[in-house]
């Protein structure tokens, strides 16, 4: 038996087509905004009123027993439940934040308040509350501006 013929050999031809190298796409910049609608925490500034000229300066834990205070009298046991953290205290103002949804009711409870003993009245001016702390600070700054 014979075997069959494979015929001519054809050489190879050099393909024309060239290979294009996979390249990595150009990086791009991507601009990417968030916008936070409802903030977990609002701040509220706060300075301490006294009838008597010699009240010395806060300390964290006065301001935690005077706020502790005026938010039970005005919500009881759920006003004493709200959660603070006092983030500043200087001379007789400090800073606080609370949870977003207790900042309201915080506000009312100081603003109405007066404790002390019989000699001493003391109370909560608000001088500044809003959901975000820099344009509290900011605030707060601008009535020093112009002072020498």
């Amino acid at each position: 038996m014979t075997e069959p013929s494979k015929g001519p050999e054809i050489p190879s031809i050099p393909s024309t087509k060239r290979k294009h190298k996979r390249s990595k796409p150009p990086k791009s910049h991507t601009i990417t905004s968030i916008t936070i609608r409802t903030p977990p925490h609002s701040y509220a500034h706060l300075e301490l009123l006294s009838s008597s000229p010699t009240t010395t300066s806060l300390d964290a834990l006065a301001i935690h027993f005077h706020l502790t205070s005026a938010l039970t009298q005005f919500l009881g046991l759920t006003g004493s439940a709200i959660s603070l953290d006092i983030l500043k205290v200087e001379g007789r103002e400090c800073w606080i934040r609370v949870p977003r949804e207790d900042l309201s009711p915080l506000l009312a409870a100081v603003g109405g308040w007066v404790g002390g003993n019989g000699e001493e009245q003391v109370g909560w001016r608000v001088r500044g509350s809003g959901n975000w702390l820099s344009s509290l600070v900011g605030r707060s700054g601008l009535e020093r501006i112009w002072d020498g």
